[in-house]
């Protein structure tokens, strides 16, 4: 660092003050910090501190820094969406079997209803033995079918 020229600043006391006891709360000294704020300002091309700011101009390079960028995120999203689908599987699994049962338990079965509930938990299990992570047209399948709100038909759950 023997090329890098010295920067001297003006700053209200009390500021100055507030921000040195800050960064010795961290560990750090207050030139520390503005190296780090001013590195980062250039990195991200953005001298804006304030977050909201810095999200409403739509930066072209802080945009590329986000976590959730899709290129970033497409392959771990197939796993989080196979998993998913795995645990909705087994939860229409238990849900149905648990209808079948509060079904069967009444005086006067209504037996179409307890058919295609009967139906739809034999389809879920039978994508359950055919389970495979990979398949992504399978796995969306069961997320439309299964998951909680998308259910064909909803009416099939018992009212309590």
């Amino acid at each position: 660092m023997e090329n890098s020229p010295i920067i001297r600043f003006r700053v209200d006391r009390e500021i100055a003050e507030h921000a040195h006891r800050m960064a010795a709360q961290k560990g750090l000294e207050l030139p520390d910090i503005m190296r780090m704020m001013l590195t980062k300002a250039v990195r991200i091309g953005d001298f804006s501190i304030d977050q909201e700011q810095s999200a409403r101009s739509g930066s072209a390079s802080v945009k590329e820094l986000q976590p959730y960028e899709p290129r970033y995120w497409s392959e771990a999203q197939s796993a989080l969406d196979a998993d998913t689908a795995l645990a909705v599987l087994h939860q229409a699994i238990a849900d149905r079997t648990t209808w079948l049962d509060e079904g069967l338990s009444v005086k006067v079965p209504d037996i179409e209803r307890l058919e295609r509930i009967r139906n739809e938990r034999d389809d879920a299990c039978e994508l359950l033995l055919a389970f495979d992570p990979r398949d992504a047209a399978t796995v969306a399948k069961i997320l439309e079918k299964f998951l909680p709100g998308s259910e064909p038909d909803a009416a099939a759950e018992p009212s309590t």
